[in-house]
């Protein structure tokens, strides 16, 4: 014991050998690398010994806004003498009062300031107070550049974000753009980047574009939460879980939260998605995937009627939500209230492309509920109409262009369970998608089902070929079947380099 004691002494004593100032170089230089929450260490103790020094409190304020701690901001700006303010100091008083909710108190801050600084900070205050035309004006005229003619990066990406708001993608993609152009570098502009992608359905780019802004910030929120969002999407839930695992010590929020909820619902375990929902309810209110995802835990867990007074409500507020006429659908068919249940699923009976897994489960409810029209529900549940498979071979085939892998599994599942499951192109394109997710051995067992319908087909080969390559399953078998697809398309450049890396490993 005393051995261990005189270990943590010697400890300690190590750690107060360091000046202050060799503390605030460290900080220097973590802020300059954008990692804050290493910065905040050092400058918290460097600021124990000099707590009035005016440049200490400047760079702890701008390191706090740049955590996205307006409290503390405040605190340290106003400890700052008046003579020995920075020239933006009403720039980020402004921006300390907007991460508080406090709107006037930023406008009050920003005075008449007319930089494209301040028309950002300017648009997003009036944004707070819901002045939306208002807001919309500060930011038209921040993009023209102020009074310098200069509009800087932060602020036309955030105008790209109300842009998105108001359902204006070509514009987002215009201002994220000039953004870029300004400054590629910055965590705004690479945010905005990232959520412009995913509007525009580019989930691969979108998960590129917060790859780059968690390396070149470590620890930020809303890029590390951006990250396992779009990982999330492309049912890559093994890797949302390791970037959600990093967020373990940070205040991340309702946003946060649900993100570690979906994750668990990719798991099926319900008992995790109740557990955190329910322990942020109120931060999650309003948010209406939450209360789906909470409804869906509680139908799972024995608790349907929870569910139906959840689900209820939104479906009246979004009567065209699939989404939530489905899960209520269900909810009401758990509590043992068929007849509710074929009411809210029959708008599905009289859409030409409704999902035929919605049309089984109005079938279920018809037949539970003893209607006069459930078999020929049935009926029509067995073979859905042309419009409907074509619109789902559609969702399929579009999700696979975006890469996004979880929802084209999705679709071709729907597909598979209507058809004979002997479609090649659905075959193949389900191994691939199973592959990106890294369901390796459900993959390669498509791609057998795919080569076994078209056993001629170089894009088949090449699809299984490459997936016995990449798991080391079978590499013999793998190299031969490249080899034949690069015989059979000799053009095909992907078939080529499958067939290079092969060889070379």
């Amino acid at each position: 014991m005393l051995k261990y004691a005189a270990i943590v002494a010697a400890l300690t004593l190590l750690g107060c050998s360091e000046s202050p100032q060799e503390r605030v170089e460290r900080a220097r230089k973590a802020f300059g690398e954008h990692d804050y929450r290493a910065a905040q260490v050092d400058l918290a103790a460097a600021l124990a010994t000099s707590p009035d020094d005016p440049a200490l409190l400047e760079l702890h304020a701008r390191n706090a806004l740049a955590m996205g701690d307006g409290i503390a901001a405040d605190a340290s700006l106003n400890r700052i003498a008046a003579a020995r303010r920075p020239a933006d100091f009403g720039l980020l008083l402004a921006e300390a009062a907007l991460l508080r909710n406090r709107a006037d108190e930023a406008l009050a801050a920003l005075g008449s300031d007319a930089s494209s600084a301040a028309q950002r900070l300017r648009a997003l205050a009036l944004l707070a107070n819901d002045d939306r035309e208002g807001a919309g004006q500060a930011f038209a005229k921040g993009a023209q550049g102020g009074v310098k003619g200069r509009a800087d990066a932060r602020q036309l990406a955030d105008f790209a974000r109300f842009s998105l708001m108001n359902g204006n993608t070509a514009q987002a993609r215009d201002l994220v753009n000039r953004a870029k152009a300004a400054d590629r570098g910055l965590i705004d502009t690479r945010l905005a980047d990232a959520e412009v992608f995913i509007a525009e359905g580019r989930l691969a780019e979108a998960l590129d574009a917060y790859d780059g802004a968690t390396s070149a910030y470590p620890g930020n929120l809303a890029a590390l939460a951006g990250k396992a969002a779009v990982l999330g999407d492309l049912g890559r839930i093994k890797e949302m879980d390791a970037v959600l695992a990093s967020l373990a010590d940070v205040r991340g929020g309702a946003k946060v939260a649900y993100l570690q909820a979906q994750s668990a619902a990719g798991r099926k375990d319900w008992k995790t998605v109740r557990s955190i929902l329910q322990a942020n309810e109120k931060a999650l209110e309003g948010n209406d995937q939450s209360s789906v995802l909470y409804a869906q835990s509680l139908v799972a867990l024995g608790q349907p009627e929870q569910a139906r007074a959840r689900l209820q409500p939104l479906l009246t507020r979004n009567p065209q939500s699939a989404l939530v006429r489905r899960e209520l659908g269900k909810a009401q068919l758990a509590a043992g209230d068929a007849a509710g249940a074929l009411e809210t699923l029959r708008p599905f009976g009289s859409a030409l492309t409704s999902d035929p897994a919605d049309l089984r489960l109005l079938a279920s409810a018809a037949t539970a509920a003893g209607d006069s029209q459930a078999a020929q529900l049935a009926e029509k549940a067995r073979y859905p109409t042309p419009q409907a498979l074509a619109a789902t071979l559609a969702e399929a085939d579009t999700a696979m262009r975006r890469e996004n892998w979880g929802n084209a599994i999705a679709a071709y599942e729907r597909i598979l369970a209507v058809t004979d499951g002997r479609n090649p192109l659905v075959l193949n394109n389900m191994a691939v998608a199973q592959g990106k997710v890294g369901n390796t051995r459900v993959a390669i067992d498509f791609g057998n089902r795919a080569l076994k319908q078209a056993p001629g087909n170089a894009s088949v080969m090449d699809t299984l070929g490459w997936l016995l390559i990449q798991s080391g399953v079978d590499r013999d078998r793998g190299l031969a079947l490249l080899t034949e697809a690069a015989r059979k398309a000799p053009d095909n450049a992907t078939i080529r380099d499958h067939l290079d890396q092969a060889r070379k490993g």
